[in-house]
């Protein structure tokens, strides 16, 4: 089979190309591209193609970049191809943006063949990758525990800028397309800089490929059958992760995305790793932040949370970590823990507002009923002259200790934290009610302290209903 026969097939099993399409080639002036625009050429006429081209120069390689985009004109010029031509400036990119000279290229790159595409009224982008670029990009992937439908390296077609960008080459070796470049007289140009082993890339070239198609010279074509079907796999296995994703979800925001651990376990391996996949893209992406999770991350999370450790945290590439409390797991983009102590004295009677909620004081008169007048957990009521004054609110601090209503001892707070499974976070912001001597009389919500009234008041006294209100759950009641 030669080579336009072998390329045809390929769009054909594919159905990349139809007739009457309207094409922008991207084309640098190299063997690759070139091969790809003399196929194209040849078909021109056959599917009644509309075709157009454009190249880009980088601004990086001074003269040689110059001649590169005035050799590609000048072909189109003589095929009479519609040529749109653009030169960018990727180091000043690269400081406005803070970016990488490759990541930088290749943005603008992608912008001019957007570009074209409106230009020309296309129906798709055509690029020349090939079966040797295949190859390198999903071992490089594989190497740096890329996960998902990554793993799948560079795909046939995918949606560009409302159309498709389609790769009708990726059946074919680099050499394959050097020969029929020289098959038909081309004589394209040369990039230095795909030499050198400073880049990834060229080392997987120079040393693995090699090797690879020594022990079999089909090599690629076994690497686009993975690639392939991976893909399909993986579509697969993602739908039925998104399926699951709503009985794992407890709350979501654009920042943080809050899951229960049980939920998430009960569910296979395979579809545990892709939900946090998706958690962590949905992330990124809001943040408009290239995902760059890893496997490894993946599996450092998912470690935690099928450990039996109450709590823990994990840690993602551009600040993004994850921290597991009891049956929840907070994954985002979390503060970093700051001092939100806080130490203030009650309005008796009155109301107290602090950054963990308000405190309602109001005086009740003697003889009343408790079980009318404590409406919950939220309430309290204690004789107020049978305790040192001034009453405040404050913070949790170590070693603080009270004794709780029906108990002869004292008891940690730091402990019933423990037992009622708070989660650390909220422990920081977490009020007490003290008194004058420092004194813990009330942990609202978890704890009365041995000074409250249980029971029906008769004797003449001055008792001080204390009502607390959250600014926010903190996982017993709700504002």
């Amino acid at each position: 089979m030669t080579f336009e026969e072998s390329v045809t097939q390929f769009i054909r099993n594919h159905g990349l190309i139809h007739p009457r399409m309207r094409l922008v080639a991207g084309v640098s002036g190299g063997a690759d591209s070139m091969a790809l625009l003399q196929y194209l050429c040849g078909k021109r006429k056959a599917w009644e193609l509309e075709l157009a081209v454009c190249s880009v120069d980088h601004g990086l390689r001074g003269v040689s970049g110059r001649e590169d985009l005035a050799f590609v004109a000048s072909f189109c010029q003589r095929e009479n191809i519609v040529f749109f031509g653009k030169t960018v400036d990727v180091r000043a990119y690269c400081t406005k943006k803070h970016l990488g000279i490759e990541a930088a290229a290749r943005e603008l790159r992608y912008q001019a063949f957007e570009e074209a595409l409106g230009g020309f009224g296309a129906d798709a982008l055509v690029l020349a990758h090939h079966g040797d670029d295949q190859i390198e990009t999903m071992l490089m992937r594989e190497v740096r525990g890329r996960i998902g439908i990554a793993r799948s390296g560079i795909p046939v077609r995918r949606p560009f800028a409302g159309k498709e960008l389609i790769r009708p080459l990726l059946s074919q070796t680099k050499s394959a397309l050097e020969a029929y470049c020289a098959a038909h007289g081309l004589k394209p140009r040369h990039d230095a800089t795909n030499e050198s082993d400073r880049h990834t890339r060229n080392r997987f070239r120079k040393q693995v490929l090699p090797f690879l198609k020594q022990e079999n010279p089909s090599v690629h074509l076994k690497f686009q059958y993975e690639s392939e079907t991976i893909a399909e796999d993986e579509a697969f296995l993602l739908r039925l992760a998104e399926q699951q994703l709503g009985s794992v979800i407890l709350e979501k925001s654009a920042d943080q995305v809050k899951i229960s651990v049980p939920d998430l376990l009960i569910i296979p391996f395979s579809l545990q790793r892709r939900i946090i996949h998706l958690i962590l893209n949905y992330l990124y992406t809001n943040r408009k932040i290239q995902p760059m999770h890893q496997s490894i991350h993946i599996e450092n999370l998912l470690q935690l949370l099928r450990s039996g450790r109450s709590s823990g945290h994990a840690v993602f590439p551009e600040g993004l970590s994850a921290r597991k409390s009891y049956e929840v797991c907070l994954i985002g983009f979390l503060s970093r823990v700051v001092d939100k102590s806080y130490d203030i004295v009650l309005r008796v009677p009155g109301r107290t507002l602090f950054s963990a909620g308000t405190i309602e004081a109001e005086f009740l008169p003697g003889g009343f009923c408790v079980g009318t007048a404590v409406t919950g957990p939220d309430s309290i009521i204690i004789d107020y002259h049978n305790v040192a004054g001034p009453l405040r609110v404050r913070t949790w601090q170590p070693g603080d200790r009270m004794m709780p209503s029906g108990m002869t001892g004292t008891q940690k707070i730091q402990r019933i934290f423990i037992n009622e499974k708070i989660d650390r976070e909220k422990r920081f912001i977490w009020p007490l009610v003290v008194d004058g001597k420092d004194s813990v009389l009330w942990l609202p919500l978890l704890r009365r302290g041995w000074r409250s009234s249980l029971e029906v008041q008769k004797r003449e006294a001055c008792y001080l209903k204390l009502t607390f209100t959250p600014i926010d759950d903190l996982g017993r009641i709700k504002a």
